[in-house]
């Protein structure tokens, strides 16, 4: 089964196909994650290095949980398996 989701970026094609395997998350999914508020997730992810958004689901952003959890395992917030 593949999702559409609207992408963020305007010079990108208007949707992006993910696949089954895919793990999305929004920033509630992230705040629960790595235990922190989602207005936290929210600020971290408009400052260096936060990986960017896959697109948008409504008015929520959306990112790949492989591409943040490699984000917070580098940064430390998250500990290494």
């Amino acid at each position: 089964m593949l999702a559409r989701i609207r992408c963020v970026a305007p010079r990108y094609r208007d949707y992006v196909r993910i696949d089954s395997g895919t793990e999305l998350v929004i920033a509630v999914d992230i705040a629960k994650r790595l235990g922190i508020s989602s207005q936290r997730v929210n600020v971290l992810a408009i400052g260096p290095g936060f990986p960017k958004p896959l697109g948008k689901l409504g008015r929520s952003a959306v990112w790949r949980w492989s591409t943040v959890e490699r984000w917070a395992r580098e940064t430390g917030r998250l500990a290494a398996e």
